[in-house]
C-alpha cells in the first residue's frame, strides 16, 4: 500500500492508493479536468490539470493511456500521481483524424485569474478571445500575467473556440528592435 499526504483537502490524509492503467475518455483544458476509463471497467477516474502539469503535459487526447496512482476522494476516484503517459496514435489527435492546425496572433492579456487557473487573450486582429490555461503560462516561464501585457499566442481551434498552446511575452524593446530592423531594409 502507498500512502499519500493530503493536498488541498482532495484526498483523505491516509488513503489506500492503487496503481492503474487507464484510457483517456475525454479531457477539456478549458475546464481543467477530464476523465479516464479503467481497463477493468470499474468506473471513471477524474484527472485534474495540475497532475498533467507536474509531468509536463498540457493536454491528453482520447486514446492516450495513463499509468497513474488513484485514490477515492469526496467526488469519486481521482488521479493522485501520474507515472507515465502513453501517447495514442496520431489519428486520435483530433476529431478529423489530422493533427490540429496552429495559428499565431499578437494580442494583450484581457484578464487572468491565478485562482481559477485561466484567463483570456484579446487578439489584435479583433478575432475571438483566446483561452489561456495556467499550464501554458507556466510553460512560458510566467508566474503572473497582468491585463494589458502584450503576448504572441500560438493557438489551435477547439469546439469552444481558440485555445493557446504556446505564449511568448512581447517586450517593448523587442518590438522596437524588430521595427528598426525592418525600416533599415
Amino acid at each position: 500500500m502507498i500512502i499519500y499526504r493530503q493536498e488541498k483537502n482532495e484526498i483523505p490524509i491516509e488513503s489506500q492508493v492503487e496503481r492503474v492503467e487507464a484510457l483517456v475518455k475525454w479531457y477539456k483544458p478549458e475546464k481543467g479536468y477530464g476523465f479516464l476509463v479503467r481497463e477493468d471497467g470499474f468506473g471513471d477516474i477524474m484527472i485534474h490539470f495540475s497532475h498533467l502539469d507536474k509531468v509536463g503535459y498540457t493536454y491528453i487526447w482520447p486514446g492516450d493511456r495513463i499509468i497513474c496512482d488513484v485514490a477515492s476522494g469526496k467526488t469519486g476516484t481521482q488521479v493522485v500521481r501520474i507515472i507515465e503517459v502513453k501517447v495514442g496514435s496520431l489519428e486520435s489527435r483530433s476529431l478529423s483524424g489530422r493533427p490540429p492546425t496552429f495559428q499565431e496572433s499578437e494580442g494583450i492579456i484581457k484578464w487572468y485569474n491565478p485562482d481559477k487557473g485561466y484567463g483570456f487573450i484579446q487578439p489584435d486582429d479583433g478575432g475571438r478571445e483566446i483561452f489561456l490555461h495556467a499550464s501554458v503560462m507556466r510553460a512560458a516561464g510566467c508566474t503572473a500575467l497582468q491585463p494589458g501585457l502584450r503576448v504572441l499566442a500560438t493557438f489551435a481551434e477547439s469546439e469552444r473556440g481558440p485555445i493557446a498552446q504556446i505564449i511568448k511575452v512581447i517586450y517593448e524593446e523587442e518590438k522596437q528592435t524588430a521595427s528598426q530592423g525592418s525600416s533599415s531594409l
